[in-house]
């Protein structure tokens, strides 16, 4: 299960305005993907967060005029776009290469493959925090432990005080939150960026 993708639900919200749960949610799904970009490119963690909370306030005030329209393109386009142009301009002062940096990006299949890893993570991230909501604390505990620590399920059982059918079970919870959250997500987007 990978969620991806952007609703146009919270793309809407936000054009209307958005409450500051929708703006939480934007920023929390996309902070580390322009973090990771800016310090990719050489910013030092200082510089990345400020470069990416200097975006992310630029995207508060160009959000709500945007006009979404699947026949263009991805959110995710988009936001590449517009992260790649504001690091040139912040790159361009003290780096002279910097449109060698940038040149062959389209080309460079690494850089690509970054920012879809990324923001395959980012989604899979916010799938993951929709479904530990859902779900019992220790359940969600379970599942962190064998699922993402991997670690066996004899040693989650005897660490939480589980029946080893119990952490099977929070597994098998925590996937079937996640999934419906992968689903929502598609349904109200339309299917995949």
């Amino acid at each position: 299960m990978i969620c991806s993708g952007t609703t146009t639900t919270l793309l809407g919200r936000i054009r209307e305005g958005g409450s500051q749960d929708d703006w939480k949610a934007l920023v929390t799904r996309y902070w580390r993907v322009i973090f990771g970009y800016a310090r990719l490119y050489g910013l030092s963690e200082a510089d990345a967060e400020d470069f990416t909370q200097d975006l992310l306030v630029e995207l508060t005030r160009v959000l709500p005029e945007f006009d979404y329209n699947r026949e263009y393109g991805a959110f995710r386009g988009y936001l590449r776009t517009i992260t790649r142009r504001r690091l040139v301009d912040r790159l361009r002062a003290t780096r002279p290469e910097v449109s060698e940096l940038f040149a062959n990006e389209s080309q460079n299949k690494e850089v690509g493959y970054w920012w879809e890893t990324e923001w395959d993570r980012a989604m899979l991230r916010q799938c993951l925090d929709e479904a530990s909501s859902a779900v019992e604390p220790k359940t969600f505990q379970a599942f962190q432990l064998f699922v993402l620590k991997e670690w066996d399920s004899n040693r989650v059982a005897d660490f939480l005080g589980l029946s080893i059918d119990s952490v099977y079970q929070a597994k098998a919870r925590v996937i079937r939150h996640a999934n419906a959250v992968y689903e929502r997500l598609q349904q109200e987007e339309g299917g995949h960026d």
